[in-house]
């Protein structure tokens, strides 16, 4: 019985195999449309990854200008600061020397004889008949009458001499 199944199937075969190649031809056909359409999709995917990542690129690109304007304008105001922060101590400086000269040079005067007659009676011109004149700690002089007070020393005319120009802008001009 064997041989008569051996035998009989090369007809069936052979009868079957247009079905068969039929089919192989539909497998391979679907396969290769599955591959075309994974192909497209793959193509698409990849164009909308490239499309996204230049975008987040430009966002980058522009956020990094913007926080690098950010950090230019806050560099920029530092140094305006620290500019102007040396400027003023520098200021402060060359005003202090000012007031120590000026008041080396009162003190001169003074060591001279040549000021002092005129502040002592500065001090008592400014309170009136009766006012206590003295000489003052520093050089210059006081007065005092009835709870009042004129302040002709070295260190209120050194004062009053650096306002006065600090008023007028001449220190600084």
């Amino acid at each position: 019985m064997n041989a008569s199944i051996a035998a009989g199937a090369g007809p069936v075969r052979d009868s079957l195999q247009p079905v068969c190649d039929a089919l192989l031809r539909r497998a391979r056909a679907d396969a290769a449309a599955c591959r075309a359409d994974a192909a497209r999709s793959c193509t698409r995917l990849l164009a909308d990854a490239r499309a996204e990542a230049d975008r987040i690129l430009d966002e980058a690109h522009s956020s990094g200008r913007a926080d690098a304007a950010l950090l230019d304008t806050a560099e920029a105001a530092r140094t305006r600061r620290t500019a102007h922060a040396f400027l003023l101590e520098a200021q402060r400086e060359v005003y202090d020397e000012l007031g120590r000269r000026v008041a080396q040079a009162l003190q001169a005067e003074l060591a001279a004889g040549r000021l002092g007659p005129a502040l002592a009676a500065r001090a008592a011109a400014a309170l009136g008949p009766g006012a206590q004149v003295e000489p003052a700690p520093g050089g210059g002089f006081t007065a005092r009458l009835d709870g009042r007070c004129a302040d002709c020393s070295v260190e209120a005319l050194v004062r009053h001499a650096m306002a006065a120009a600090g008023r007028a802008g001449e220190v600084w001009t």
